[in-house]
C-alpha cells in the first residue's frame, strides 16, 4: 500500500522536528562534556535514545514502502519513491533538507565522541599516575587494540 502524500508530508515534518531537537541534545552534550557536567548526561542520553527510537521507527516504515514499491532501501529508491506521484516530489527537496541536517547530527555526535574518547585517555592517565604505574606509549598489538609497551625492550630491571 502506498502513503498517501499527507501522511508522507507528516512524516517528514515529525523526522525533522525531532532532527532539529536531536540537533540540539547533541549540542548541549558537547557542552556538559567540555564543562564536565557529567550529572546532566543520563537525562540527556535518556531523550536522545527516544528520538532516535523514533527517528529509527520512521525509518523502517519508510523501507517497508521501499521493499514493496521494488526499490532500492537507499536515498536514491526514497527519491525515485517520491518522483513517482506528483503530490510528492515537492518533498524531495524538504527531504534533502533533512538528509542535510541529518549529516550535521553526524557530524557533532562524531565531535563528542572525540571528547568522550579524549576524556578516557586523560583518566586513564591519572589512574595510572595514581597507581604510579609508568604511563608508556600506547602501541597496537596483533589484534589491532592498543596496549601499553611493555618493558621487553629494556636492558636491565631494577
Amino acid at each position: 500500500m502506498q502513503p498517501s502524500p499527507e501522511i508522507l508530508r507528516a512524516m517528514l515534518a515529525q523526522d525533522t522536528a525531532d532532527i532539529e531537537q536531536l540537533a540540539e541534545l547533541l549540542t548541549f552534550e558537547r557542552d556538559y562534556l567540555q564543562t564536565r557536567q557529567h550529572e546532566q548526561l543520563p537525562e540527556l542520553i535518556e531523550a536522545k535514545d527516544q528520538l532516535l527510537a523514533q527517528l529509527g521507527a520512521r525509518s523502517q516504515q519508510r523501507q517497508q514502502w521501499l521493499v514493496q514499491a521494488n526499490l532500492s532501501r537507499d536515498q536514491h529508491g526514497w527519491v525515485e519513491f517520491l518522483h513517482r506521484q506528483a503530490d510528492t516530489r515537492a518533498l524531495i527537496e524538504p527531504w534533502q533538507e533533512l538528509i542535510e541536517q541529518f549529516s550535521e547530527c553526524q557530524k557533532l555526535n562524531e565531535i563528542n565522541g572525540k571528547i568522550i574518547g579524549r576524556s578516557r585517555q586523560t583518566l586513564g592517565q591519572l589512574l595510572n599516575i595514581l597507581r604510579g604505574q609508568a604511563s608508556g606509549p600506547q602501541l597496537y598489538n596483533a589484534d589491532g587494540a592498543t596496549a601499553p609497551q611493555n618493558d621487553s625492550q629494556s636492558l636491565v630491571k631494577a
